[in-house]
């Protein structure tokens, strides 16, 4: 498959939008663990260490998605390492249906904090490329740039990440609502940072489906 760019200054055209998107996206994704929890607590009584254990799950599973949601996309990230990037992935909603293996990535895996939203909702799109569950391969460096490849069964990048890489106009990024939200993110935060996204052939990460990689200009 030959390389795919995506072209620049899309970022300015995006901005307007996507803060709906992402607050619809956070209703949305936190909602359903606020509402098991809330309706676990309802039902704890003295004595009932199983809805007690089901309420500490609820609650921790929002913990990890909360630290994960500020770190990718409200400015609360700082410089991470494989492991600490691994940690904030727990809470995907895919999880665990899909896993996250960081270990491709180079020397110590430290990445600046301007490039840690980069990295995360990377990963997060590679899930929604795995239907029926699989595992989000994520390498490279910060100097060299990222990879990020999907690997399970029916693995395949959604149409709409192809057709913004083969130039789809900004605009048109936000039309698929709250749960397309990852891509225009990802391509904003590419291009705040001089990255360039693009498709190309797994080579040595495996056949199958495309690998995605962010490269410095």
């Amino acid at each position: 498959m030959p390389e795919r760019r995506v072209g620049k200054s899309i970022r300015m055209s995006l901005e307007p939008g996507l803060a709906r998107l992402i607050a619809a996206r956070l209703c949305h994704d936190l909602g359903g663990v606020v509402g098991t929890l809330a309706g676990t607590l309802d039902l704890v009584e003295p004595g009932d260490p199983g809805m007690h254990e089901l309420a500490r799950e609820s609650a921790q599973v929002l913990r990890h998605r909360l630290r994960l949601y500020s770190a990718a996309w409200g400015g609360g990230a700082s410089d991470l390492d494989a492991v600490g990037l691994t940690e904030l992935l727990q809470g995907a909603p895919a999880s665990p249906r899909v896993r996250f293996a960081l270990d491709r990535m180079e020397g110590r895996g430290l990445l600046p904090a301007a490039l840690v939203p980069i990295a995360l909702n990377a990963a997060l799109l590679a899930a929604e490329a795995l239907p029926r569950g699989g595992t989000v391969h994520l390498g490279g460096s910060a100097a060299r740039g990222l990879h990020v490849w999907p690997d399970g069964a029916s693995a395949a990048w959604p149409q709409a990440v192809i057709s913004a890489l083969s130039g789809m106009p900004a605009a048109e990024l936000l039309e698929g609502g709250p749960r397309r939200v990852l891509l225009p993110l990802l391509l904003a935060f590419a291009e705040e940072v001089g990255w360039t996204p693009a498709l190309s052939l797994g080579g040595e990460w495996g056949s199958g489906c495309a690998l995605l990689s962010l490269t410095p200009a």
